[in-house]
């Protein structure tokens, strides 16, 4: 595994793209470490992406008001195939501040940019937060790729957005190296809620922390419940809460919004 250093943000902008093409004409898999500190990506057509990105100017979480927050630009050329192409730390020890991005992937021109696919988690449902496409793409054509800052609006400023740092990127899907049980044993549902969640588990629940978006936590019990546990009410605040759920077969994270 090899990194390169790459200078940031000069790539903040889509003129200024960070060449990333060594990733799919050698066997390398990971490229980086790349860092989105201070970016703006300010010339990202943010219409685009709307009902894709969540994090929202109108605290509705809904993907109708998408921002931009700290986003930088990659390019690479077509080749004809599936496009796998993933941000992840680039020891693969993920965390939520860390790896909560989103993308965007684009052909075209800088000035005339169409998009080709975007994502805001890998999978919300198990709590994988990084971002990635898996799409099919054609060689002779110039791919951009955005890659942005989660920051959904309350918790964070456009100024200072909460998923800044360095990253690299990968062909292949980053695996989380915390413990976590198997995502069939856990469910937390519905997602979104009104405020109150389910959890589900088939086995004990240990423990229940609730914490903000940034890792702070708010709310933790421990103790005398049953394979299922319901009624589990949300703080009162809309927005988007990790619940950090412990069983003897590992801990497991969900993102819950509140709407």
């Amino acid at each position: 595994m090899t990194f390169i250093l790459s200078a940031q943000p000069g790539n903040d902008i889509c003129s200024s793209a960070t060449d990333i093409q060594q990733l799919f004409d050698s066997n390398q898999q990971v490229l980086g470490p790349f860092s989105n500190v201070g970016a703006t990506g300010n010339d990202l057509n943010i219409a685009d992406v709307t009902g894709c990105w969540l994090d929202d100017l109108t605290g509705n979480a809904d993907g109708s008001s998408p921002q931009i927050d700290a986003t930088v630009w990659f390019k690479f050329e077509g080749f004809d195939g599936a496009l796998s192409l993933y941000v992840q730390l680039c020891d693969s020890n993920l965390t939520f501040l860390s790896q909560d991005t989103q993308m965007a992937l684009y052909t075209g021109g800088c000035d005339t940019l169409e998009l080709v696919a975007c994502n805001e988690d890998y999978s919300f449902q198990t709590g994988n937060y990084w971002s990635g496409v898996n799409t099919d793409i054609q060689s002779g054509n110039t791919y951009y790729v955005a890659v942005d800052g989660f920051n959904y609006s309350g918790f964070g400023s456009p100024e200072s957005p909460l998923t800044t740092g360095e990253f690299c990127l990968s062909t292949q899907q980053p695996q989380v190296s915390v413990s976590e049980p198997d995502v069939r044993t856990v469910s937390v549902y519905p997602n979104p809620s009104n405020g109150t969640v389910t959890i589900t588990a088939d086995s004990p629940i240990l423990e229940v922390v609730v914490c903000d978006i940034t890792g702070r936590q708010l709310l933790s019990l421990s103790g005398g419940f049953s394979e299922t546990w319901s009624s589990l009410d949300l703080p009162e605040v809309f927005g988007f809460y990790l619940l950090h759920i412990k069983t003897d077969r590992g801990i497991f994270t969900s993102r819950v919004m509140r709407k």
